[in-house]
């Protein structure tokens, strides 16, 4: 209707009674579709205020605690640094007021300044000082040394991505390096107690988050770090004493997990890139009375399928969307799960057999020269041992949860958002399929086809 009566020649920047203009209604209600409609159409409408000098911006950060509509606001160029007539506060000012931290990431990211003062001389950094939120004022901090604001160090100014991300991505290889060279060098407490309280100390220091830019690839540097520790220590011990059929599995299990490995770091996932003319589109289809509210993804600008999701760590629209998952650094789809389960194997064959053939070995040394004298040489083996115990049983457990999500036709996702759902909204699709239990013949079904080539090419 709002499309209709623009086509019409109804415009953005009139106000209502109270002063509202449609942008500003539209923002009240929550019409996600409304207001990119209204951004596209019309580009004073980023900037425009009400009677009280609310920008879409300040309305955002005030009333909705959600990233959308406020996203589209920032991303169309708004300026942020205007203020409200009564306290002169700026969008970012009110956001920090009101602890809307999904409103402060925006705003941040579309570079609102901390260190603008209202009438009261007050600045954001001031306001996130005052409510004490720790989350918020983290980020205010770091935006305030980014924008020079606060003083900071070279190594701060120098230490941000890709640099700081390739550093955590090499920090499990050299934990495990300094660890063995602890172990083999320093007696077992003292090792023991060094590498627990760095242990400790890394845990407080580094607050993981894999939707952060700087670690984004930490947990992929610790899947090639274990890998490459597994080989060094086989090569190193176990593969003197294992028969050589058992020799053979384990070096068909590392290259698949290589093989595995590269494929799903280098294959396109199923990433749908938007169109170069995708704003023109999504107005036209709007015009032309398409709804787009359930079914659009207004951060790249697209129509959704039944099963593509937009991934916030990778930035793009994946179809057949599963789960994201931070060791791979990458999405897993219909399109890679047949890699992703053969790691899996690979993983947990491996880690089994290692397991089992360093602790023959262990064993041996145990009875030669005793359990102390072992535990003196050898005790970063015995690390090596627990780790790979625990990943053969968690990849193992994981194999047949993911068999059973392809046998019932369902994916993490749905499980997620079903279980989000929950029984006081069972009329929920999602919910309705994820507890739809499918019988014996349709799972085997939906197995055959997964590991058909015959099946759905997709798969």
């Amino acid at each position: 209707m709002c499309a209709m009566l623009v086509k019409a020649g109804a415009v953005c920047n009139i106000r209502d009674i109270q002063g509202y203009t449609p942008i500003h209604l539209a923002i009240q209600g929550n019409h996600i579709g409304l207001v990119a409609y209204f951004l596209l159409k019309f580009d004073y409408a980023k900037d425009i205020s009400d009677n009280s000098g609310m920008t879409p911006a300040m309305l955002c950060a005030k009333k909705s605690y959600t990233m959308f509509p406020l996203r589209l606001i920032v991303r169309a160029g708004a300026d942020l640094s205007l203020k409200e007539h009564f306290s002169g506060n700026t969008a970012l000012h009110l956001a920090a007021h009101d602890r809307n931290s999904s409103a402060v990431i925006e705003l941040l990211q579309g570079n609102a300044d901390v260190n603008i003062r209202n009438k009261q001389s007050e600045t954001p950094l001031d306001m996130a000082r005052a409510i004490k939120n720790p989350h918020i004022l983290e980020m205010m901090e770091e935006a305030a040394r980014k924008q020079g604001v606060s003083r900071t160090s070279c190594f701060r100014k120098c230490f941000v991505p890709p640099l700081s991300t390739y550093f955590f991505f090499m920090v499990p290889m050299f934990g495990f390096f300094i660890t063995y060279l602890l172990f083999k060098y320093l007696p077992l407490v003292v090792a023991t107690f060094t590498t627990l309280i760095s242990c400790i100390f890394l845990m407080v220091l580094i607050r993981f988050d894999y939707h952060d830019p700087t670690y984004k690839l930490l947990p992929y540097g610790v899947t090639i770090a274990e890998a490459l520790l597994m080989i060094f220590s086989w090569t190193a011990y176990a593969h003197w004493f294992v028969p050589w059929w058992a020799q053979m599995l384990f070096v068909l299990s590392v290259i698949a997990l290589g093989f595995t490995l590269f494929r799903i770091g280098t294959v396109d996932p199923g990433i749908v890139k938007a169109p170069k003319n995708c704003h023109q589109l999504y107005v036209n289809e709007a015009e032309a009375g398409i709804q787009h509210q359930h079914k659009y993804c207004f951060t790249c600008f697209i129509r959704k399928l039944e099963h593509t999701k937009h991934c916030a760590v990778c930035g793009f629209c994946v179809n057949n969307f599963d789960h994201h998952c931070p060791w791979l650094n990458s999405c897993v789809t219909r399109r890679n799960m047949r890699e992703f389960i053969m790691f899996i194997i690979s993983v947990a064959v491996s880690s089994f057999i290692y397991c089992v053939a360093t602790t023959h070995y262990a064993v041996m040394k145990i009875d030669e020269n005793g359990l102390e004298k072992f535990l003196e040489t050898e005790a970063f083996l015995m690390i090596t041992i627990i780790l790979s115990a625990m990943h053969a049983f968690m990849l193992a457990v994981l194999f047949c949860v993911q068999l059973n999500q392809i046998s019932q036709g369902v994916t993490t996702n749905e499980r997620i958002k079903a279980r989000r759902a929950g029984h006081h909204h069972s009329h929920n699709s999602d919910y309705n399929v994820i507890h739809h239990r499918p019988s014996v013949s349709k799972r085997c079904h939906n197995l055959l086809e997964f590991f058909s080539s015959n099946g759905d090419p997709n798969w």
